[in-house]
């Protein structure tokens, strides 16, 4: 290989490098998906995370348009561990605190040292409704045919 083809391959290997490692340090950052209440917990604070949990029922506090929304969530798995979420923004229709139906939660945003957590974004995971029925209750056939 003459000089100047040798040049070319060093200087492509060098930028090929730069860029895969850039991807790496950037995907090892963002590797979890979510966090469950616990872990953020244990975690401290931290910026820029999404945490998994169900609404503590009852705790729902909707303020006008334009103000927060202020909730808690748990971990299933460690229901004494809750922390206090605050939401401005869009909140969807399956985000309802009624008796008996868990909702369960996903915010992205940052917890502060105070233990609370500022929600950029929130999503509602589908209700149980949607669930099969439990043995022994009767479910409505989507038979059309009357038999």
């Amino acid at each position: 290989m003459s000089g100047k083809k040798l040049k070319f391959v060093i200087g492509g290997l060098v930028v090929v490098a730069a860029i895969a490692s850039l991807a790496f340090f950037a995907v090892r950052q963002n590797m979890v998906y979510y966090y469950t209440v616990s872990e953020l917990t244990t975690k401290g604070a931290s910026t820029n995370v999404r945490v998994a949990g169900d609404l503590v029922s009852g705790t729902l506090a909707k303020g006008a348009v334009g103000e927060p929304i202020k909730f808690k969530i748990y971990d299933k798995t460690a229901p004494d561990k809750t922390i206090f979420v605050t939401y401005t923004g869009a909140v969807p229709d399956t985000f309802k605190d009624e008796p008996g139906q868990p909702v369960e939660v996903v915010v992205e945003g940052d917890f502060l040292s105070d233990g609370t957590f500022n929600a950029d974004f929130l999503l509602a995971k589908c209700p149980s409704k949607y669930q099969k029925k439990a043995e022994g209750t009767t479910a409505q056939s989507s038979d059309s045919s009357g038999q």
